[in-house]
C-alpha cells in the first residue's frame, strides 16, 4: 500500500500524515506530523536545511481482531529515522555521527512515540522533543 498524501487532523490538531511505507522526506513536509503506522519503517531525511523540521511519530498498528474499530497497539511498530549519509542526528545523548539513525524499538514503542528534529543547514539535524525511548542505531 502506498504512503497516503491526504493530510488530515490528528488527534491533537495537528496536521498528520500516515506512512505506511519506506519514505523519503522533503521540504514539502515540514511541520507534518509523520504518523507510522506499519512496522519496519524508515522515515528517511533530506539533507539539512536551516530551520526545517520534521516530526516522526509511532502511531501504532492497527488491531485486526479483538478490538475497537480504528484501535492501534503498544509495541507493534518499529520506527526508523535516518539522516542523508552527509547528515548527523544529535541531542537525546546521541554522538555526533554521519550517517546513523535514530529507533524507537518495538521492544520499547508506545502509541505517541515522537521525535522532533530541526535542520541546522551545515552539519545535519537536532533533536528537540522526544517522547518515549529512541535509541541511536548501531
Amino acid at each position: 500500500m502506498a504512503n497516503s498524501t491526504t493530510q488530515y487532523v490528528g488527534s491533537e490538531g495537528r496536521q498528520t500524515l500516515d506512512v505506511t511505507e519506506n519514505k523519503t522526506l522533503d521540504l514539502t513536509g515540514c511541520g507534518v506530523v509523520q504518523n507510522v503506522t506499519v512496522d519496519a519503517i524508515t522515515v528517511t531525511l533530506p539533507a539539512t536545511s536551516a530551520g526545517a523540521y520534521f516530526i516522526i511519530r509511532n502511531g501504532g498498528a492497527a488491531i485486526t481482531s479483538g478490538g475497537p474499530a480504528g484501535a492501534t497497539s503498544d509495541g507493534s511498530v518499529a520506527v526508523t529515522v535516518s539522516p542523508n549519509a552527509s547528515d548527523k542526528i544529535q541531542g537525546n545523548s546521541f554522538s555526533a555521527q554521519d550517517n546513523k539513525a535514530a529507533v524507537n524499538t518495538k521492544a520499547t514503542a508506545k502509541i505517541g512515540d515522537e521525535i522532533r528534529i530541526v535542520g541546522d543547514g551545515t552539519d545535519g539535524w537536532l533533536i528537540t522533543h522526544v517522547k518515549g525511548t529512541w535509541a541511536r542505531a548501531a
